[in-house]
C-alpha cells in the first residue's frame, strides 16, 4: 500500500507540474509569437485561459492589443487595453497603449489619467511623451515643455519628443529654441512629418531658408500624406511660386483630413481663381466664415490672392 501511495503522489506531482508547464507555455506563446496574426491567435488563447493569473491574462490582453494596433485595428486594440486594465490596473503597457489611442482620437480627458498612472508606475518615457502631446493640444505650452523634457531625460534622441518640444517653444515665441529642436529631431529621424512640417512653418513665417522650407514640406507630405500642417505649408509655398494646380492638390489633401480648415479652403480658392476658375471665390468666402482674418494671414505669408 505504501508503494502505491508513493506512486500516486508522484503522479499527482507530475500532473501539477504539467499544468504549470502548460500555463507557462500558453503565456510564452503569446509573448514570443512574432507575426501579428500568430500573436493575436496565441494571445487570445492566453487571455481566455482561466488557469492563468489575472496579471498573466492582463499581459495577454495588452500584448494582443499591441498586435491589433500594429495591424491598424485601433478599436480592437483599445478594447484589449481596457480589458487588460480591468484585470490589472498596474499594467503599464495597457495604460500607455490606451493613452496613445485616446490621444490619437482626440479624447484628451480620457487619455490623461491613463498616462499619469503609467508615470506613477515609472513607465515614464512614452507616458511623458503622450502627456506632453496632450498639453500641446490644450495650449498648455510651458507644461508641455516640462513633460517633453522628462521624456527626453529617458530617451535623449526621441525625435517625436524633440519635435513636440519645438512646437511648444514655437508657440511661446522661443523661435531659436524651436529651430534647434526641429533640427535635432530631423537629424534623429528625417522622415518625421511633424518635425519637417514644423520647421517648414518656422522658416516660412520668418521668411528664411525658403528652399529648405519647400524641401521640408515635400518630405512631410511624402512621409505622411495626412499630415495637415505639411500639406498646408507646401500649398502656401506652391502658391508663392505660381504652381496653381500643385497648390490645389496640396490643399485638397489637407481638406480630406480637416474639411473645414480655413487655410486649406482659402488656399484652394486662391489656386482655383489664379488658374482661371472663378468659382474659387466660393472656397474663399467659406474660409472667411470660419476665420474673418484669413485674407490678412495669406498677405502676411506673401501670397498674392488676386
Amino acid at each position: 500500500m505504501r508503494k502505491i501511495w508513493l506512486t500516486c503522489g508522484v503522479l499527482a506531482l507530475a500532473l501539477v507540474a504539467c499544468e504549470r508547464t502548460q500555463d507557462v507555455s500558453t503565456s510564452e506563446r503569446c509573448l514570443t509569437a512574432e507575426e501579428a496574426e500568430a500573436k493575436i491567435e496565441a494571445c487570445t488563447a492566453a487571455a481566455q485561459d482561466e488557469s492563468l493569473t489575472p496579471e498573466q491574462r492582463s499581459v495577454a490582453f495588452s500584448t494582443r492589443g499591441e498586435a491589433q494596433e500594429e495591424a491598424g485595428d485601433v478599436t480592437a486594440a483599445l478594447r484589449d487595453y481596457g480589458a487588460a486594465v480591468e484585470l490589472d490596473g498596474e499594467n503599464p503597457a495597457a495604460l500607455v497603449g490606451r493613452g496613445r489611442i485616446l490621444l490619437a482620437s482626440g479624447q484628451l480627458d480620457a487619455a490623461e489619467p491613463a498616462v499619469r498612472r503609467a508615470i506613477e508606475l515609472n513607465q515614464a518615457a512614452e507616458a511623458y511623451l503622450i502627456l506632453g502631446q496632450i498639453q500641446v493640444r490644450r495650449g498648455e505650452f510651458s507644461e508641455a515643455i516640462t513633460s517633453f523634457n522628462s521624456a527626453l531625460s529617458h530617451e535623449p534622441r526621441s525625435a517625436v519628443a524633440l519635435a513636440g518640444r519645438a512646437r511648444a517653444k514655437q508657440r511661446l515665441n522661443d523661435l531659436e529654441g524651436a529651430a534647434n529642436d526641429y533640427d535635432q529631431a530631423i537629424r534623429a529621424d528625417g522622415n518625421l512629418a511633424e518635425a519637417r512640417a514644423g520647421r517648414c512653418w518656422l522658416d516660412l513665417n520668418e521668411e528664411r531658408q525658403l528652399d529648405r522650407a519647400r524641401q521640408d514640406a515635400d518630405a512631410a507630405a511624402t512621409a505622411d500624406p495626412r499630415n495637415v500642417e505639411g500639406q498646408l505649408c507646401r500649398g502656401i509655398l506652391q502658391l508663392r511660386e505660381g504652381q496653381w494646380a500643385d497648390a490645389k492638390t496640396s490643399f485638397e489633401a489637407a481638406l480630406a483630413v480637416e474639411s473645414g480648415n480655413p487655410i486649406a479652403l482659402f488656399g484652394r480658392g486662391v489656386a482655383r481663381r489664379r488658374s482661371g476658375d472663378r468659382d474659387g471665390t466660393e472656397d474663399m468666402n467659406q474660409a472667411r466664415d470660419f476665420d474673418g482674418n484669413i485674407g490678412q494671414q495669406f498677405d502676411r505669408l506673401g501670397v498674392r490672392t488676386y
